[in-house]
């Protein structure tokens, strides 16, 4: 680590209180960095990022679903956007896209969820009310066929907490049924699964990667509001609709996956002789052992599967005196039109305004305004991802395919879902306390006059759940920048009301476009404080380093000394 990297680890160690709201460190981390110029900070534009996020999310570009038309244009209009800022291709052929292989699949048909008990009746669940399924393999036509069910509590396998749902069970070919989210914390256990900020065992994506490792042959997810996050509908709306998938079957494919609703949870419960809440409870045991069910699953499904999907990611770079590099992020993605709706004479469009058009329209500013500061020390890659919304596809394949390796990526900033709904005194820095970034957030925010709170819903594993992931996987320091809770002028509370009427209304839902009772301040803010932390990083030779214990370090070691 140079001279000034090692000043700047010591001030983001001092700066780390600030995440809990103290105020002075912030201001001895501002002066490890250098200040962003006032003509980058006068480029920024709140007319145009209205403009942008307008455009992206109008009826034209169709709810830019992955390898659609719609896409087609929004990629369209961000190179162009790119170019008008002067930046160039970032790719090492010099384009601005590139190319990520998916497949198409979509569940044409299915008939409900049956489960049948050894003795009593059965139950049958129809798809969207109470199902939402699909596969992963390449079939044309899954089943389950009288298929065995074993509960695996939270379906996890984690040595250093002395973890392993598994122990003692063999699920080979057999349907494994799960909780989503990481075993509660106890009295006795207060920190077990970093208490209540969920970690990477808590999320579904793990727990299917789980579930192939062990051989089984299905997994159902328990769907609670409590425990996803999020309300059942936001998974089964668009259950029967096209969803991007990986190009390759992942090795050890489940024949079928999905969620099930919590009542469809409870009558599974039921009818082996327990209730939900007793499998809660048993699950957040220490030491709990998978329970072999006495109920058999049957359930067909008709896949159609496209394998010439591509959707493609927008990469473009500011080139810096050095080949290191800062990157970043926001995906151009989102769930495409419900032909369905449609066709009845609805509104069948989902428009992304908040998710993610203001994201991509605050890193087009920040592009603009970067290349208004002059010359940097290091190169910047702004890149667009697709997939996003299918699971991370389009930076997963990004971090597997970098036009430079990531152990010269200094760090990653992504912007997802930008603060439309007013100013505030703070702003979130979801991962930055996992890193240096940490100082140099508080830094950046403290200059606009805001403090770094915390993760505002830790519970829901933010982390884990958006494009910043592929990198810190990657080892690269990453952070995603959120709304703050203080909202200016408005009671103690109002974040909350805020957060929750978006998932209500306007979560991955049709029809969120950008309205006049969306505001422009908060986003402006969010992107000023963006400018400042990428600028303090590419304008000086400041490298931030992973916390001390924290997973991502390792993969951060070994990409270096591959190097």
């Amino acid at each position: 680590m140079t001279r000034p990297a090692l000043l700047f680890s010591a001030l983001a160690a001092l700066a780390l209180p600030a995440c809990q709201g103290a105020d002075a460190p912030a201001t001895a981390a501002a002066s490890a960095a250098p200040d962003v110029p006032e003509a980058a900070l006068a480029a920024l534009d709140s007319t145009r990022l209205r403009a942008h996020i307008a455009t992206l999310a109008s009826d034209e570009f169709g709810g830019r679903g992955t390898g659609t038309e719609g896409e087609a244009k929004a990629v369209a209009y961000i190179i162009e956007q790119f170019q008008a800022a002067g930046l160039e291709g970032g790719m090492p052929d010099g384009s601005f896209t590139q190319d990520v292989p998916l497949r198409s699949v979509r569940v044409s048909e299915t008939t409900p969820l049956t489960f049948t008990p050894d003795t009593g009746a059965p139950a049958s669940f129809e798809p969207v009310t109470d199902m939402a399924l699909t596969t992963d393999t390449d079939g044309s036509a899954v089943a389950l066929d009288g298929a065995d069910l074993v509960f695996v509590g939270y379906g996890i396998a984690n040595a250093a907490e002395g973890w392993d749902d598994y122990a003692g069970v063999d699920v080979t070919d057999k349907v494994v049924v799960s909780f989503v989210n990481d075993p509660p914390a106890t009295a006795e256990e207060p920190n077990r699964f970093q208490a209540d900020t969920m970690t990477y065992n808590g999320r579904w994506t793990y727990k299917y990667e789980e579930a192939r490792r062990r051989g089984a042959r299905g997994m159902l997810l328990i769907h609670t509001e409590d425990t996803a996050g999020y309300p059942f509908g936001v998974i089964a709306d668009d259950a029967l609709g096209a969803h991007p998938s990986a190009a390759d079957a992942p090795e050890g494919a489940l024949a079928v996956r999905g969620w099930i609703s919590q009542r469809a949870g409870e009558a599974l419960a039921e009818m082996s002789g327990a209730s939900l809440d007793d499998w809660f409870e048993r699950a957040g045991t220490r030491g709990f052992r998978a329970v072999e069910l006495p109920v058999e699953a049957d359930v067909s499904m008709q896949v159609e599967q496209t394998a010439d999907l591509v959707g493609q990611n927008v990469v473009a770079k500011l080139p810096g005196r050095q080949p290191e590099a800062v990157v970043y992020g926001a995906h151009h993605d989102h769930l495409g039109t419900d032909e369905a709706l449609v066709a009845a004479g609805q509104d069948g469009i989902y428009n992304g305004a908040v998710d993610n058009a203001s994201g991509v329209a605050m890193m087009i500013e920040i592009a603009r305004s970067l290349a208004a500061a002059g010359e940097l020390e290091r190169t910047v890659y702004f890149v667009t991802f697709t997939a996003e919304e299918a699971g991370l596809l389009g930076s997963g394949y990004f971090a597997e395919h970098p036009p430079v390796p990531l152990s010269q990526m200094v760090a990653n900033v992504n912007v997802d879902s930008g603060n439309l709904n007013g100013e505030t005194d703070d702003v979130v820095g979801i991962g930055s306390e996992r890193s240096d970034l940490a100082g140099l957030l508080a830094a950046a925010a403290g200059a606009e006059g805001m403090t770094v709170t915390p993760d505002n819903a830790p519970n829901e594993g933010l982390f884990y759940r958006s494009d910043q992931l592929a990198f810190a996987r990657g080892g690269v320091p990453a952070v995603f920048l959120g709304t703050g809770d203080t909202f200016r002028g408005r009671p103690a509370g109002y974040g909350q009301q805020v957060r929750a009427a978006y998932r209500a209304d306007r979560y991955h839902q049709p029809g969120d476009e950008l309205t006049d009772d969306l505001s422009m301040a908060g986003i402006l803010q969010q992107t000023r404080v963006a400018l400042r932390l990428g600028y303090a990083l590419a304008a000086s030779d400041l490298t931030p380093q992973w916390r001390d214990g924290e997973a991502f370090a390792e993969a951060r070691r070994q990409s270096q000394a591959a190097d």
